[in-house]
């Protein structure tokens, strides 16, 4: 194997790679290994097909796994060489490889160069004191006492709280189904508001309905919805009430707490507090947590690569464009919906990348990193969700570019979390 590895401005590095021709027959048969396993044909014994035979079968998946094993080997190696790490994903240009043919392919990616660093650690992050909300408490006393419960289902009447609820719910636009906005069927609690706070717009629609009546409400589309034609439109929601469980809760004794595990009765009580408060103090970490990623993105003097920044933009154009093509049947709303959300994405990749360069750096300078172990663990269950196996999956990721951005993402919120436990100020 041979490679080049150019240079630019901002961090950004080309990589080309040239395998010989001996080395691509070797990844071509290797690839070819498992469709001769199970390949059955008249006058061959089991995995004994030559390659020939295989190729006029399976031509294509063998030269996907040839070439996303050799993409894979290549970077691998030119990076190790190196000492590099990209920063995100990467952009991969080339051809699929060809037995008997040498193989060329190159990469685009962002690294981050030696730079001085803001002093993080002095940023502060301050707790509020933890609250114990009281409407929370009785859900939580609710919950512990709902295991001696019994649910009786409810044919006559409207529901109230606590009432749990089966219903569908379909969100239409001039009478058109909008995508995304279709529960079928399910199942949720009827909560009781707290003052301050806004009222789920289902739930007047479901507290008007009868098992098997349907009623209709609206709700506004959301300011992040894909299509940015439908966001602030008017959608109507279109709710059945298909069933309603009513749970019929015992006095809180001492006896009924021994039954659930419980001292006595003001044990129940106090772990229902003690909930709550956990519950309020967890709140307000991840709130913190979130402050402190907005005090990343907006940090002034420090700007990312614009390598980085491009890169972030590409990454979230990629996601949206996965989610959209299975939203829209029409090629092109697809591609209107794309062009708005291009020009929405720059200044949000603008502040991702400053946050992701400011927590790789940190990261380095504080030794972090993302054991191998961790790392092949959440591969395999991603290629488990797939019904792929890991090798072949982590392959398949490397010449799209996603694996160096998961690796990269990985190593972010781990230097997040441990800057967040250095930065952040606990009530006393």
């Amino acid at each position: 194997m041979e490679y080049q590895l150019d240079r630019e401005d901002g961090g950004l590095r080309r990589l080309t790679v040239v395998f010989s021709p001996q080395q691509v027959l070797a990844a071509w048969k290797k690839a070819a290994l498992p469709f001769g396993a199970s390949f059955r044909m008249a006058g061959f014994r089991p995995g004994k097909a030559p390659l020939e035979i295989l190729e006029k079968r399976f031509f294509q998946q063998i030269s996907d796994a040839a070439t996303d094993a050799l993409v894979t080997l290549g970077i691998d190696e030119a990076l190790a060489r190196e000492s590099l790490v990209p920063a995100a994903g990467l952009m991969y240009e080339g051809e699929n490889a060809r037995r008997g043919e040498a193989f060329r392919f190159s990469v685009e990616f962002c690294v981050l160069e030696d730079r001085a660093l803001p002093d993080l650690e002095a940023i502060q992050i301050h707790e509020e004191e933890p609250q114990a909300d009281p409407v929370q408490e009785s859900l939580f006393m609710r919950d512990i006492l709902g295991r001696a419960a019994r649910r009786i289902p409810v044919t006559e009447g409207r529901p109230q709280d606590g009432d749990i609820v089966q219903v569908e719910v379909t969100g239409k636009v001039g009478g058109r189904t909008v995508a995304g906005m279709n529960t079928g069927s399910c199942r949720m609690r009827l909560m009781p508001t707290r003052p301050g706070e806004k009222t789920p717009d289902l739930d007047p629609i479901v507290r008007g309905l009868c098992v098997g009546e349907t009623g209709t409400g609206t709700t506004p589309c959301p300011d992040n919805y894909p299509d940015p034609s439908m966001r602030g439109r008017d959608i109507e929601l279109v709710v059945t009430l298909r069933g309603i469980e009513r749970e019929e809760l015992p006095v809180l004794t001492d006896d009924v707490a021994k039954s659930l595990g419980f001292h006595d009765a003001g044990a129940v009580s106090a772990s229902a507090h003690a909930r709550a408060l956990e519950m309020d103090r967890v709140h307000k970490y991840s709130e913190g947590k979130k402050a402190l990623q907005n005090r990343l993105e907006t940090m002034e003097g420090f700007d990312a690569p614009e390598a980085l920044v491009r890169q972030c933009q590409r990454e979230a154009l990629r996601r949206s464009r996965q989610y959209l093509q299975n939203q829209f049947d029409s090629v092109d709303k697809l591609k209107q919906t794309l062009v708005v959300m291009k020009s929405e994405a720059g200044e949000t990749a603008r502040r991702k990348a400053r946050a992701r360069a400011l927590l790789l750096g940190w990261a380095e300078h504080k030794g972090l990193e993302v054991p191998g172990g961790e790392f092949e663990r959440v591969i395999a269950v991603r290629a488990a969700r797939k019904n792929m196996d890991a090798e072949s999956y982590r392959h398949s990721l490397a010449r799209t570019g996603e694996l160096f951005e998961l690796r990269a993402a990985m190593l972010e919120e781990r230097a997040l979390n441990e800057l967040m436990r250095t930065v952040f100020r606990p009530w006393k």
